[in-house]
């Protein structure tokens, strides 16, 4: 388990969508996010806040102030994330967004997904398949886009497990 991950909004919404927080608790102790991302999903009142703000409450979740901001081609809140790892040296950033997540392993740091919290969940037997694929199912009905072979291939991994 990875002491700390930083994470983007997207995926911490997903994640209160589904109301999954303790899945991610099996695969860091804590996550940072930079004011950007924090501002972005405090943006509008939606009932997944209500989730993500009792993570605050309780420290799992951390805001963090960056001293400087890379200039990158993306998203202020993955800019800013992206940032903060570095800023930090911690190697591991939590995003959907597939140009942020390119962008942040062309700068060695590890990337992982909703898909891949699901996945090690299921591998640490914290869910079963049917969980899995359950939580899958839930996460497109939450507005996730996923193609149909990347849905294919998840599928597949789930039942590799």
């Amino acid at each position: 388990m990875e002491k700390e991950l930083v994470s983007n909004a997207s995926s911490l919404i997903f994640i209160g969508k589904l109301g999954i927080f303790y899945l991610l608790k099996n695969i860091c102790q804590r996550v940072l996010i930079p004011k950007q991302v924090f501002d972005e999903i405090f943006k509008y009142d939606k009932s997944e806040n209500n989730l993500i703000q009792k993570e605050l409450d309780s420290n799992f979740i951390v805001k963090q102030d960056i001293k400087k901001i890379k200039d990158i081609p993306l998203h202020i809140g993955e800019r800013a994330a992206i940032s903060l790892c570095l800023e930090k040296n911690i190697k591991i950033f939590l995003s959907d967004d597939k140009k942020a997540r390119s962008y942040a392993r062309s700068l060695s740091l590890d990337t992982i997904g909703v898909l891949g919290i699901i996945l090690e969940s299921l591998k640490l037997k914290s869910i079963n398949k049917k969980q899995a694929k359950e939580l899958i199912r839930k996460l497109i009905d939450k507005g996730y886009y996923m193609s149909p072979g990347l849905y294919a291939k998840t599928l597949e991994l789930i039942e590799e497990v």
